[in-house]
């Protein structure tokens, strides 16, 4: 796993370095934005696009937030439910083994003098 750690790393670099270059380039760049009737100053390029990054992180991290919790959740119930039946299953393996009693078992069923003319 460290591999894929050190992959993760140079990879991350390499997108920081990717967004350095593109801040530079589209520094003088500018543009305004409109939602309905409003309209903002002329931002850099840059810094629209970088807005629009970090409402994307933090909508997705939301979403991971509450999806962690509902895994979270579900795992609790079932391991609630786990113990719960290896309870039940370490019960029922203290059960004695003996069969049953001479006063369980049915007596022998009498006969009545019609079956036995049979």
């Amino acid at each position: 796993m460290p591999f894929m750690r050190f992959l993760a790393l140079i990879l991350i670099i390499v997108l920081f370095c990717a967004a350095l270059v593109f801040a530079y380039q589209n520094k003088d760049q500018t543009a305004s934005l409109t939602f309905g009737s409003i309209t903002t100053d002329p931002l850099s390029v840059f810094i629209i696009i970088l807005g629009a990054f970090l409402v994307g992180v933090v909508f997705t991290s939301i979403i991971g937030i509450i999806e962690g919790m509902k895994l979270r959740l579900s795992n609790a119930r079932l391991k609630r439910k786990v113990k719960k039946l290896q309870a039940e299953v370490d019960a029922l393996r203290n059960l004695p083994l003996t069969g049953p009693t001479d006063m369980d078992r049915s007596a022998a069923p009498d006969l009545s003098d019609e079956d036995s003319a049979l």
